[in-house]
Formats: C-alpha cells, sequence, structure tokens
C-alpha cells in the first residue's frame, strides 16, 4: 500500500492567525477540510502528517499517524498541503510515484512534493528546500484570500465525492422552491422549513445531516449548510458560502467560509470572510469586502502590507474570537485569536491576539479570564476545552508582546 505523507511547510505563516490553532491542513475550504479531501483522494494509500510541535494532542484525537509513526526506511511519497489536489496535479502525482521523477520543487527550491525513503532527509528538504530542475506549474494556495475565492470551486468539486457517501432525499415540503434538482443534496436528517428557496442553478446546494434550514430562507449555490447547523429565518446565503458543523447563521453571508461551531445568526452583512471555529457575530455586525475607490484590497500579513490582487476580500478572524452588536469591519481586516471587536466606528486593519476594544482602544485581555470564557461557551454546546488546547492558546498568548 502506497505511503503518502501530508505536510505544512513554512507558508504556514501566511495564515495566521487562522493556523495559530491548527495545521495548515485542517482549514477547511469547500465541504471538506483540506485533509479531509486528500483523505477521500487517495483513500487506498496510508497516510501520515508532518506539522508544527505543539499539535500532537489535537492531531490524537482526530486519530491521524504522524511522521514517526512510519517505520523506518519505508519509502513514501511527500505532498505540500497547499497544493491544490485538481486535475493537473493528480496527472502529475501519477508521473512521480512511477518514480520517474523523484523530487519537484517551487522556483524559489520550496518542496511541493517528492519520494523519500528517509525521514531526515524529507524534514530538512522541508526546513531548507531543495534543488531540483523539476519546477511544474501546480496550483498553490498562497494566503486566506487564496481559500475563500477557491470556496465555490470546491463545492462542486467535493459534490461528486460526498453524494457517492450516503443516500439522499428531497424534502416535500409545503412551499419549498428548488431550481436544478439533479444540483441539490439534502440529509434525510435535515429538516427544510415551508417557503425556503434552493436554487442550484449555479452550482450545487448541500444540506448535510440533522441541519435545518428555517422558513422563507434563500439559498443560492455552490452552498454548503455543515452537519447540526442551521440557516435562521429569512436568510441570504449567497454563491460560494461554505459552513461549517454546529453554526448558527442569518442575514446575508456571501462568499464566505465559516469554520465549526461559530454563530453569524443576526442581521448584518458577512462577504468574501474566513471565520475560524467558535466564533460569534454580534447582532447587525457587518464587513465592507469592497473599497469605495474599487482598488485591490491590501491585507497586513506578518506585519506587512500585502495586495490581494483582487477587489473583493472582508475579513480574516481566529478562533474564539467576537464581535459586539453594530460592529462595522472595514475591508482586509484580520482579527487575532480570542479577540473581542466593539465600540463605533473601524478597528485597526489588524487586531492582535487576545486583545478587546475597537477604534478608539484595544487592550490585552487576561489570559485565565479568556479561557474562563471559552469555557463556558464550549460547554453550552456540550463540548469541553481539552488541556492540549489549552496549551495551544496559552503559548499563542506568551507571544505576545
Amino acid at each position: 500500500m502506497k505511503k503518502i505523507v501530508l505536510f505544512e511547510d513554512a507558508g504556514y505563516k501566511n495564515f495566521v492567525p487562522l493556523v495559530k490553532t491548527r495545521p495548515l491542513f485542517e482549514l477547511k475550504n469547500g465541504i471538506f477540510s483540506i485533509r479531509e479531501r486528500y483523505q477521500r483522494i487517495f483513500g487506498e494509500c496510508e497516510l501520515y502528517y508532518f506539522y508544527r510541535k505543539g499539535f500532537e494532542p489535537l492531531m490524537n484525537d482526530k486519530g491521524l499517524k504522524k511522521l514517526t509513526d512510519l517505520g523506518d526506511g519505508a519509502q513514501f511519497t511527500a505532498i505540500n498541503a497547499r497544493i491544490v489536489p485538481d486535475k493537473n496535479f493528480l496527472k502529475f502525482f501519477d508521473v512521480l510515484i512511477s518514480k520517474k521523477i523523484k523530487l519537484a520543487a517551487d522556483d524559489n527550491g520550496v518542496l511541493l512534493c517528492g519520494t523519500f525513503t528517509s525521514k531526515e532527509e524529507f524534514v530538512e528538504s522541508v526546513k531548507k528546500g531543495v534543488k531540483t530542475n523539476t519546477r511544474p506549474l501546480l496550483e498553490m494556495i498562497k494566503y486566506p484570500w487564496d481559500i475563500v475565492n477557491g470556496a465555490g470551486e470546491w463545492i462542486k468539486y467535493d459534490f461528486d465525492l460526498i453524494k457517492k457517501e450516503r443516500k439522499w432525499a428531497l424534502p416535500k415540503t409545503q412551499g419549498l422552491i428548488i431550481e436544478n434538482k439533479d444540483n441539490v443534496l439534502i440529509s434525510k436528517n435535515a429538516v427544510i422549513r415551508p417557503g425556503v428557496i434552493i436554487d442550484a442553478s449555479d452550482g450545487p446546494v448541500i444540506v448535510d445531516d440533522d441541519a435545518e434550514v428555517m422558513h422563507n430562507s434563500v439559498l443560492l449555490g455552490p452552498v454548503y449548510i455543515g452537519k447540526r447547523s442551521v440557516v435562521k429565518v429569512g436568510s441570504k446565503i449567497y454563491h460560494n458560502t461554505s459552513v461549517g458543523e454546529y453554526c448558527k447563521v442569518g442575514g446575508e453571508i456571501e462568499g464566505s467560509i465559516i469554520h465549526g461551531f461559530s454563530n453569524k445568526q443576526h442581521d448584518g452583512f458577512l462577504g468574501h470572510s474566513y471565520i475560524g471555529e467558535w466564533c460569534n457575530m454580534g447582532a447587525d455586525t457587518n464587513n465592507s469586502d469592497l473599497k469605495n475607490n474599487y482598488s485591490n484590497v491590501k491585507v497586513e500579513i506578518n506585519g506587512t502590507l500585502i495586495d490581494t490582487g483582487t477587489m473583493f476580500v472582508g475579513m480574516f478572524m481566529g478562533d474564539h474570537s467576537k464581535t459586539g452588536i453594530n460592529t462595522m469591519i472595514n475591508t482586509g481586516t484580520v482579527i487575532g485569536v480570542a479577540c473581542n471587536v466593539y465600540g463605533e466606528g473601524f478597528p485597526p486593519r489588524y487586531v492582535e491576539d487576545f486583545h478587546w476594544g475597537g477604534k478608539e482602544k484595544l487592550i490585552r485581555y487576561p489570559f485565565n479570564k479568556t479561557v474562563e470564557t471559552i469555557k463556558t461557551v464550549m460547554l453550552r454546546r456540550g463540548k469541553v476545552l481539552e488541556k492540549g488546547e489549552e496549551d495551544i492558546l496559552k503559548k499563542i498568548f506568551l507571544k505576545l508582546k
């Protein structure tokens, strides 16, 4: 059986704060996370994972094998988790495993994929790069907006994967309108209330197990509503939106990805944004995803302003962060882990981890009080903050200046 190691490289740094609480391959980018999609694509292979230290408890809880579980001397194929596994890559992968090519890198020598028998050589290649003339033109995600902008295409791709995994059934709800039924998957356990409109003309719509779409809501595909999530009354869920499990969403959402256990259940607009886990947006929170002069949006990444090359960019919010009622968020705003943003006016373009406040003032909030709130929030969903998760949060807090 072929052995594959999915790894994150130094490029993860461009995805902060989203990757401060998880390896890069745990980022959701369609119906599935990057890892979950690779698991389905390479289901007949043994998959192992290489990631930053400190995430071992988190990954062990998911039952994932790590690089050190791989036997010494065993041959394996390494794949950079930032590679988009499209048809072009899968063709190249077939060439790679045929042993006609051993290593592939980008123009800067960053390892893209390769065949190894030495774990030490592999780790060295990830850290220091490789020398090779094989430089395939593979699509890679480089920044968070790459994931957001690709969400719709990945929902379409994942639609073909998920429809084979179980049986689906269209409900006979009174007043339900469905356009392009062949492009709609609704779980037998999902609840669709009267007056709902589902239009899959431009892409698939998937409503997963035990999810509920409440009265008079509109879903315009590509859209995915995750397990046990609730779409509130009169919601407008536009194209290219993916909602994770146990979420509550409402108001107007367009072109956004929301990880599990996060809420945006009241009126307000969320557009072209990426929201982490356990986040909550207060009523009438609105984010801008287009500048008034229609110029490209710039986002602060690791202290440097990066031109995104696109006009439509919303906000990026780390895990356990919140906004107060009537909060305004400007284009390209980055909100760190465990933040609480509130008050009149726009907050700064970058809100550091564990900070509370807004335009007038931001203060560093105590770690113990933050964790106390997190535990209360999680308990309401029947979840417990595990020690490994708390250790990750503590490490983030201690790195603050």
